[in-house]
């Protein structure tokens, strides 16, 4: 991190976090491995045991206050990584600290280390309470990735099919009409125009291909992209925020 002297320490800035991540850009388009990845992601996470360390003195010198908190909660289990703010205008770590571990009784071996001492100064050590939604993480992951795909998709608009059609029928149609462009994350219909929103890199373009196509009993389809405006990406904080693993 330039100007903090801590090397071998990588830095996540809030502002600059991007909003997909490598992983999911190369699994677009693959439902199911977007799932199966994303519940491998949930397993880990929920394998992890975060503690919360306080009471250092933060004018310390970081890295040795990291090798220090490393080596004192070794003993409970494998230190998966630790977590910590710098402020940037004082120059001075910000506490708490976070210290994630994984392994069986780490949570009960690290609320052990209680009242320790690091640099003269007693440490609070407690764990962190994680609030659960009570999911399964095959349930969880579901859930991300369909709500993933729904905040990206893109539109066509679909007009010119039989307007009788009952609203369930006419969905199932273009359901199925649409099937081989792309991931359908949601379909509107607005009397004579539908909306059918669809997932995945050139899925769109697929889609306004099949303009003109007969959607059965002679109707043929008009079938236009949406414009689409891409999300805002979320305002930074004036905080660093810090894993080290």
């Amino acid at each position: 991190m330039e100007g903090s002297g801590i090397e071998g320490l990588t830095l996540q800035d809030s502002r600059t976090v991007p909003v997909e991540s490598e992983q999911q850009r190369t699994l677009d388009g693959d439902t199911d491995k977007f799932v199966e990845s994303m519940k491998s992601l949930f397993d880990y996470q929920e394998s992890q045991i975060r503690i919360s360390v306080e009471g250092f003195n933060t004018s310390a010198d970081p890295v040795e206050l990291y090798t220090s908190l490393q080596d004192l909660f070794k003993t409970c289990g494998e230190v998966d990584h630790i977590e910590f703010k710098i402020d940037r205008v004082r120059k001075q770590v910000i506490s708490p600290w976070v210290v994630v571990l994984r392994g069986e009784g780490a949570k009960e071996k690290a609320s052990l280390l209680d009242g320790s001492e690091v640099g003269g100064r007693k440490l609070t050590v407690s764990p962190v309470e994680e609030h659960t939604d009570g999911l399964s993480t095959s349930v969880r992951a579901a859930r991300y990735v369909a709500d993933f795909q729904r905040k990206r998709s893109q539109a066509i608009s679909v007009t010119g099919y039989d307007l009788s059609l009952p609203q369930d029928d006419l969905k199932s149609a273009l359901r199925k009409h649409f099937a081989s462009c792309g991931e359908i994350t949601d379909i509107l219909v607005l009397y004579s125009r539908a909306l059918v929103h669809l997932y995945g890199l050139g899925s769109v373009h697929r889609a306004v291909q099949l303009n003109g196509t007969d959607l059965g009993g002679g109707f043929k389809l008009t079938v236009q992209a949406v414009p689409y405006s891409k999300p805002e990406e979320a305002s930074g904080t004036s905080h660093d925020v810090i894993t080290v693993t």
